[in-house]
């Protein structure tokens, strides 16, 4: 029997659970006043709360104006340290995830691939690359939903899956549930305003269109293809299957050395990102973790 997912009665509030330590952290920054762009960096690695945000953003933009696609100092300057502070006090829903759903190992999947993203953006110049690693970072968060309301379905860890594994993942979910994660997150950016193009290239980056099929969101897909598959060999620090991104990077132009070398960037962004994510030792402190990252043309001037 299929457990439809209410999306009505969901997307109302759209509250998605993150860590009490990362909320509390945040709250702290925002009453020490510290500068929008290092709030942004701290902010730009949670899944939940970066949707959170941009949803919150959105909310006030006028129609006609182009909504926000990603975590700036800028929009987080217009929304306010008291909305913000409101924003990162809601509690977690106390239903929780099931015991088996890794919620720090999904944290690193999605930042492993937004890191990816990213550098894949730089690359490739087929969207802004800060709108990439957005749209990279929320592109599973319907796993963090389904794991929450049917925590029956989540026995094994994201991320950790095959091309064929996360294929019947995907088929068994839509049975289920009438939608797959990569569907159910696609709607969740969408009722956060993200901009269609790559709410429909995430809807679809799981099973991208055939290489026939010319347009923008097919190749944001295959580059969200591509970036998922770097997630996995960075999480594995370089070891496994290279078939699926070389397939991938081939779609995008990509020669085998060309994509190991963009692998190996985005291994190095993710080194330094994932200390971001790990709790610090003395919240007294608050010294937010800022760095400078390279310019496009210098990162990959190899190829020019």
């Amino acid at each position: 029997m299929n457990a439809h997912i209410d999306l009505a009665s969901r997307l109302g509030g759209a509250v998605l659970p993150s860590s009490a330590w990362r909320r509390y952290w945040l709250a702290t920054l925002c009453q020490q006043q510290v500068r929008f762009d290092a709030l942004a960096e701290q902010l730009g690695c949670d899944p939940a709360l970066t949707g959170r945000v941009i949803g919150l953003a959105n909310a006030a933009v006028s129609p006609g104006e182009r909504k926000h696609a990603a975590i700036d100092a800028a929009m987080l300057a217009a929304i306010g340290l008291p909305a913000l502070r409101q924003a990162f006090a809601v509690p977690a829903l106390p239903t929780g995830t099931h015991a088996h759903f890794d919620e720090q190992q999904f944290c690193s999947y999605s930042l492993a691939m937004a890191c990816a993203a990213r550098v894949l953006g730089d690359a490739l110049q087929l969207a802004p690359a800060k709108e990439l690693y957005t749209c990279a970072l929320l592109a599973n968060i319907g796993q963090l939903e389904l794991a929450m309301r049917h925590r029956q379905v989540y026995a094994q860890r994201p991320g950790q899956h095959g091309s064929a594994a996360k294929a019947l993942m995907l088929c068994e979910e839509s049975r289920r549930f009438d939608r797959h994660h990569s569907a159910l997150s696609a709607s969740l950016m969408q009722h956060w305003g993200m901009p269609d193009m790559l709410c429909n290239a995430v809807r679809c980056h799981a099973a991208p269109p055939g290489c026939g099929q010319a347009g923008r969101i097919t190749e944001l897909a295959w580059l969200l293809k591509l970036a998922s598959s770097f997630a996995q060999l960075i999480l594995r620090n370089g070891m496994g299957e290279r078939e699926p991104a070389l397939a991938a990077a081939r779609v995008l132009g990509l020669d085998a050395a060309h994509m190991e070398t963009l692998l190996r960037h985005s291994s190095a962004e993710w080194s330094e990102w994932r200390e971001i994510m790990e709790a610090p030792t003395n919240h007294a402190l608050c010294r937010p973790r800022t760095r400078a990252r390279p310019a496009a043309r210098q990162v990959f001037s190899e190829f020019i």
